[in-house]
């Protein structure tokens, strides 16, 4: 996180979720989050609510040599509320990022930029908003809604809202009933999807400690994973 706020571009953070298995997965969520070029791996109870709360401590890279990398997220996080107090439009700020952050908040606000559409019932307090960009994990890891789920717990807050495109005809994309279970619902008109935190996210409401997700991960998983990856941003336009 930048330690200070000079620019508009200051209130979009880079995140990036890397998913290590070491042998296989247990209730605990083992995965690393990049920020401004600043890596540190964090293992974190999927009942914590933030990063560095409760049971999240860091843990050195030669502690993780034994893990191999089975799925990645990359996502961008928009200060909401701290730019408002800071002074700072939402909308000169979604504008200089990028078209996608554009289209966000056309879609969560009235011609204003600053109040919620009604249809879309959210709460009126809004700390910051996660875009997903782009998400993979291993294929021959049947479980992703375990994984994702802990992985986008450790990325938000309870007044989160958090978005991404649905894209069905993307290859490894999630089935809609994934996307259900972590909580996203289809804006009406729109091709994204939103999770409000504020709301109960089915997954978590039957599993609230996480699930036991059993897999054997070797280098040949995150070899396929980093090569799947690169190809699959080499392209973006956020990028």
């Amino acid at each position: 996180m930048p330690l200070a706020r000079e620019d508009e571009l200051d209130f979009v953070v880079p995140i990036q979720v890397d998913i290590l298995c070491p042998g296989e997965f247990d209730e605990v969520a083992t995965f690393s989050v990049r920020t401004d070029s600043q890596e540190k791996l964090i293992v974190e109870s999927p009942s914590d609510s933030d990063i560095g709360a409760g049971s999240a401590f860091s843990i050195t890279a030669g502690e993780a040599e034994n893990e191999f990398l089975v799925g990645r997220l990359w996502a961008e996080r928009l200060d909401w509320s701290y730019a408002e107090e800071c002074g700072y439009p939402v909308l000169s700020i979604c504008d200089a990022r990028s078209g996608t952050w554009l289209q966000v908040l056309e879609t969560l606000t009235r011609n204003d930029g600053t109040t919620f559409r009604k249809e879309l019932n959210l709460e009126h307090f809004i700390t910051d908003v996660i875009f997903i960009h782009e998400l993979l994990i291993h294929p021959e890891i049947k479980d992703r809604v375990a994984i994702l789920a802990a992985s986008i717990q450790g990325i938000t807050s309870d007044n989160s809202l958090v978005l991404m495109y649905h894209e069905q005809s993307e290859e490894h994309h999630l089935e809609d009933w994934e996307f259900n279970q972590l909580g996203f619902k289809k804006i009406a008109r729109s091709n994204l999807l939103l999770r409000d935190n504020h709301f109960r996210v089915p997954f978590r409401e039957t599993h609230i400690a996480g699930r036991h997700v059993p897999f054997a991960a070797t280098v040949e998983h995150e070899n396929w994973l980093v090569e799947q990856w690169y190809e699959l941003i080499a392209d973006h336009p956020s990028s």
